[in-house]
């Protein structure tokens, strides 16, 4: 049953991978314009945003539940 289960998925991404081929080749083929608009950025500032970012990350204590997620993910992952 698992070995059934395996073949097919196997056969299944072969045909999707084929797929994309012929979809790659497709659009290659036409003739596409793309136009790209630019964006009005209102705080430039990337260094400071994710500072902020993190200063939040830890005042809030979402710290505390990422490093508790960890390790109780960490003994699940032991015991299977």
């Amino acid at each position: 049953m698992v070995v059934n289960a395996i073949q097919a998925m196997t056969n299944w991404w072969a045909t999707q991978a084929h797929s994309m081929d012929s979809v790659s080749v497709l659009l290659s083929k036409l003739p596409l314009s793309v136009t790209l608009f630019a964006q009005q950025v209102s705080d430039p500032d990337l260094v400071g945003q994710v500072q902020r970012a993190w200063g939040y990350f830890i005042q809030s204590g979402q710290i505390w539940a990422l490093v508790v997620g960890v390790i109780v993910g960490y003994f699940i992952r032991g015991m299977v």
